[in-house]
């Protein structure tokens, strides 16, 4: 509610006499005290540097100390004089200890800290450590403290931070802290050690001369800057000042880099980012209340281009005026004051030669900015679309136009073409909707045509001019949609009569319909505002056209795929791979239809895998088991590489399996000629030489290990299922043979070694050493203790053995007594060995 007049003319009285009489009482302070005083008219805070002794922080007291609340006669002022030992709760308050105890939650007391109060005076402020100014300046500004989840808002209004050092020192330690400062605070203020005129000097001796303080009296109250501060919120800025604003800001910012290039050591005092330019808008509002109280009581709360001259209390670092800066340089003896006040005194010339610039610019600001916005392009485009639409132009044309008029141009004037231009757009829309599917034989768009209508609602609901007509509009581009997604649906059913369609043409196809059915999706879920009936409506028959469409183009892939197979034949594995991609891809886009549409690849390869699987295992030659297993797995992992189901296809080819296994059996039960060793090659090696050679050629063995592995090869792939995967029938056989292989061979070891110990002499003949090491040296060249001990042949044995000793009936019984005939070998041989041992060991 707007104030009665009285009290806010009341209001701007005390506010220009407490300031008036603040000057009066510290001379030659003139740009610290109109920064304070925009500061508190926007609810802003001030740094204040210099060195000691030039009544900083007295004039900070004298301001903020005096500023009292109605209700308690009091000031709302938290003051605190930094220093390196500070920390964070000496700021925002202590920790609530009774909630930490009672919740193991930290909270902080912040009505204790400069949060809790409408002013705060932060003495010295670069002697506190970096991280901590960092996190209080961004507490500063956002007003608030966040915590965990908690967020506490404060009162705090404005802070004013003195220092007695130079920027270049702050420059010098920390450049970033600098940025930061120059980022968040809207004024900062270099008082200067000595007075510009000479009678400044002698007003404050004669005053002093007594030990007098500054009589201050006057009266400023929290509600009266409060009336203000609410007048500032009031006042208008037109386009071309806000304009001015903007390009001030940019001739500035190029002004000072130009510096910046020149004079390596200079850093602007405000950083140019778009936050410094929103602050920049609030300062200009806080002057035009201040010159309306000092000087023109009479004026409009409206920003002039005049205005634009007290953004340099903004964007500059405030010091002495033009005149008494050039007085102070001639007297300065202090390097690091003498660099301040040229820093002054560089940023006031650029910012007079920038501002003179843009007054001179602004004048034509109405016709640069229509040259700037192009209206006339998208007139011409829509009038190009009004005749013939064009999904392409319109999309681009609706964008530009959207862009153009969200916020809009500055000014009003520049608007109305715009207006126009969307207008007729929309009305170019209403016209293609009413054209409907068959509208100059454009079907049903496709995908552009689509997306132009989003582009169009995007605009129409954007463009408060536009917004009463989007529920229509919306309503026409429904009625389209439903017409859209069942010719989508009619698209993909028509596939069933189109003979010369294959499998890469229907993945397209695919893919071209669901992009389009999710575009339908997206708009008509744009259309939920505006027409929401609908919108869901809409949303459910897209359900429906998914489903049609995949029953349709799976339905059609069958087809294909099985024609494809019945006119040609290539290399299984070939054909398996080519055909595994394309259906790889048909099925993805399926899926992308309809979530759940899975299988038809696995459905459309299986014959595939079965003529391969058939092919390779019935093909395959091999000798031993374990080389037909290893072409097994490499069926499987084929079939998997390409994704078939290998338990499916093996439970197809079981049969050749199986066959080609008993063949393999019925071939290793040929007879192995097993004629007894001679007495001659008992002794020499011959025996070894043909048990070796004879026999691993002609008798192999571990044929049920390998047929054991297989079978559990071929179960896994078949999910595992118990007792395996081959019959017991081919086991069986298998097994049978390995049995004749293993009774050949025992055979003709027992026989080995009886001739072998028969023709040596028994161990209780030999008196003599040299007889025992004479029967040693013969057992050697016979080579049976070779086989029997190093090579371990007996042991081999007696593990096949014991394999077959595990198959049931008459095959397993028979393995065990071949093992007892084993183990007498083992025996005969190992005490006959032992006992001759014996006899060449004993003295």
């Amino acid at each position: 509610m707007q104030s009665p007049p009285s009290t806010y003319l009341q209001a701007a009285r005390a506010f220009r006499h407490f300031f008036t009489e603040l000057r009066d009482a510290y001379l030659e302070r003139e740009t610290l005290f109109t920064q304070l005083e925009l500061a508190l008219l926007g609810r802003e805070h001030v740094l204040v540097v210099g060195p000691p002794g030039t009544a900083k922080s007295a004039i900070a007291s004298a301001v903020l100390g005096r500023i009292i609340d109605e209700r308690t006669g009091l000031p709302s002022l938290f003051s605190k004089q930094m220093a390196e030992s500070t920390v964070q709760t000496d700021l925002i308050g202590p920790v609530d200890f009774k909630v930490l105890t009672e919740t193991g939650r930290t909270e902080y007391l912040t009505d204790e800290g400069m949060l809790g109060s409408e002013h705060a005076f932060l003495d010295e402020v670069f002697d506190g450590r970096d991280m901590l100014l960092r996190s209080i300046l961004n507490v500063l500004h956002e007003r608030e403290l966040k915590h965990g989840r908690r967020v506490t808002t404060g009162r705090i209004e404005c802070v004013v931070m003195t220092s007695n050092r130079y920027l270049s020192e702050v420059l010098a330690r920390s450049p970033e802290l600098l940025l930061a400062f120059a980022d968040r605070l809207s004024f900062i203020c270099f008082v200067p050690k000595s007075f510009a005129r000479r009678e400044s000097r002698s007003a404050m001796l004669q005053r002093f001369s007594h030990f007098a303080r500054p009589d201050l009296r006057a009266q400023l109250s929290l509600q009266q800057v409060d009336l203000l501060q609410d007048a500032v919120t009031k006042v208008v800025v037109p386009s071309h000042v806000m304009e001015g604003v903007e390009l001030l800001a940019d001739a500035l910012e190029r002004a000072l880099a130009a510096q910046v290039a020149k004079l390596p050591d200079y850093v602007p005092t405000k950083y140019f980012s778009q936050r410094s330019v929103v602050k920049a808008l609030w300062a200009l509002k806080a002057a035009v209340v201040r010159d309306q109280i000092y000087r023109r009581p009479e004026r409009a709360l409206e920003a002039t281009v005049e205005d634009l001259d007290s953004l340099r209390w903004f964007f500059l670092l405030g010091g002495p005026p033009a005149g008494e800066t050039e007085a102070l340089l001639k007297s300065v003896v202090d390097p690091r004051e003498r660099a301040q006040l040229e820093i002054v005194r560089l940023e006031q010339r650029a910012f007079d030669e920038a501002l003179a610039q843009i007054q001179r610019e602004l004048g034509g600001g109405v016709e640069r900015e229509a040259q700037a916005l192009g209206s006339s392009e998208e007139v011409s485009s829509v009038e190009s679309v009004s005749r013939n639409w064009q999904p392409g132009v319109v999309s681009t044309t609706a964008r530009a136009l959207l862009a153009k008029l969200v916020p809009g141009p500055r000014h009003a004037q520049n608007r109305i073409p715009l207006v126009a231009a969307a207008r007729a757009l929309v009305a170019a829309q209403e016209q293609r909707l009413a054209r409907g599917m068959a509208g100059h034989g454009e079907g049903r768009g496709g995908i552009a045509l689509l997306v132009s209508f989003g582009d169009v609602l995007t605009l129409c609901r954007g463009v408060p001019e536009l917004r009463p007509g989007y529920g229509a509009l919306c309503e026409a581009t429904a009625r389209f949609l439903e017409g859209a997604q069942e010719m989508i649906a009619l698209s993909a059913e028509s596939v069933d009569f189109e003979d010369g369609l294959k499998l890469e043409g229907l993945v397209g196809l695919a893919d071209n319909l669901e992009e389009e059915l999710s575009q339908t999706g997206d708009l008509a879920g744009q259309l939920s505002d505006g027409a929401p009936a609908a919108s869901e409506r809409l949303r459910t028959t897209e359900a429906e056209v998914r489903s049609r469409v995949v029953s349709a183009l799976r339905r059609r892939a069958v087809f294909s795929f099985q024609g494809n197979l019945a006119r040609g034949r290539r290399e299984p594995l070939e054909a398996l791979a080519g055909d595994s991609r394309r259906l790889t891809q048909l099925e993805n886009a399926l899926a992308g239809l309809d979530p759940t549409q899975q299988g038809l690849k696995q459905e459309l390869l299986l014959p595939l895998g079965i003529a391969y699987a058939r092919e390779v295992l019935s093909s395959t030659p091999f000798e031993r088991i374990e080389q037909y297993g290893r072409a097994v797995q490499s069926v499987a992992e084929n079939l998997r590489r390409e994704g078939v189901s290998s338990d499916a296809v093996f439970a197809e080819c079981r049969e050749i399996i199986e066959s080609r296994l008993r063949e393999h059996a019925h071939l290793l039960t040929r007879d192995v000629p097993s004629p007894p060793p001679a007495s001659t090659s008992v002794l020499n090696g011959d025996a070894y030489v043909f048990y070796r050679g004879d026999f691993a050629a002609k008798a192999p063995d571990g044929e049920l290990a390998a047929l054991l592995g297989l079978d559990g090869q071929l179960a896994a792939n078949h999910g595992g299922v118990a007792p395996g995967f081959l019959s017991e029938a081919v086991r069986s056989a298998v097994a049978q043979a390995e049995l004749g292989f293993v009774q050949t061979r025992v055979k003709y070891l027992r026989s080995w070694l009886t001739q072998l110990l028969t023709s040596l002499p028994p161990p209780e003949s030999m008196t003599e050493r040299a007889d025992a090491e004479r029967t040693v040296d013969r057992l050697v060249r016979s080579r049976f203790p070779m086989l029997a001990l190093k090579e371990g042949e007996l042991v081999r044995l007696r593990g096949v053995l014991a394999l077959l000793g595990t198959m049931p009936g008459d095959l397993g019984e028979g393995a065990r007594r071949l093992e007892g005939q084993l183990r007498g070998i083992d025996e005969d041989f190992g005490r006959f060995s032992r006992q001759v041992l014996a006899r060449r060991s004993t003295p």
